[in-house]
């Protein structure tokens, strides 16, 4: 297989994502990343310095995915939460890399660490325009509490899926998350 050196990254990044997206993080490593590119170890590691880089930048795309598409939501605080929640269930391996419990060291990528923290601020400054006459701790209070419902439907949903116990309460949640969220979030 032929490649150029500018895109050889790029490829090794998107057979990574790959292989998370339809498996798992765990299932990802160098060389077999290396092997479905055509190239070498050492290929790879020119590009990589190790697997953690490679783990950053699968989550730096996963949060490019998830913003991108919330820049269509920003103005209703339903459908914000809605698409988190989307994202949550259409990648699952990606969300998990993102938002499980991680051993990177953010501060290592700062720009990832930025990512990963707009995603608690959507949420405040969501919850803060809809809360105008609230102290702005009890806004980051409920940014909490809407912040923990939305990855806790994300993992509700999965397992039920997962275990083939779905009821039609969590059905309709699934069918309906603008719905739900508006019911949840101020009710």
């Amino acid at each position: 297989m032929s490649y150029h050196k500018e895109n050889l990254k790029e490829k090794l990044a998107e057979i990574a994502w790959d292989i998370c997206k339809t498996e798992s993080w765990q299932k990802v490593n160098m060389r077999l990343v290396a092997e479905k590119a055509g190239v070498s170890t050492t290929a790879f590691y020119r590009h990589f310095k190790n697997k953690t880089d490679l783990k950053a930048e699968l989550m730096r795309r996963g949060f490019q995915i998830l913003y991108e598409g919330m820049e269509d939501v920003t103005n209703n605080f339903s459908s914000y939460g809605a698409h988190y929640i989307r994202f949550g269930l259409d990648y699952p391996h990606i969300y998990d890399l993102m938002f499980g419990n991680t051993d990177l060291d953010m501060s290592l990528y700062p720009d990832l660490e930025a990512l990963s923290d707009a995603s608690f601020s959507g949420i405040f400054e969501g919850l803060k325009s809809l809360m105008s006459d609230e102290s702005e701790n009890d806004v980051i209070i409920k940014a909490y509490n809407v912040w923990a419902s939305v990855h806790g439907i994300v993992g509700i949903l999965r397992r039920s899926k997962w275990q083939g116990k779905q009821t039609e309460t969590l059905e309709w949640i699934e069918n309906n998350l603008e719905e739900y969220l508006e019911k949840t979030t101020f009710g």
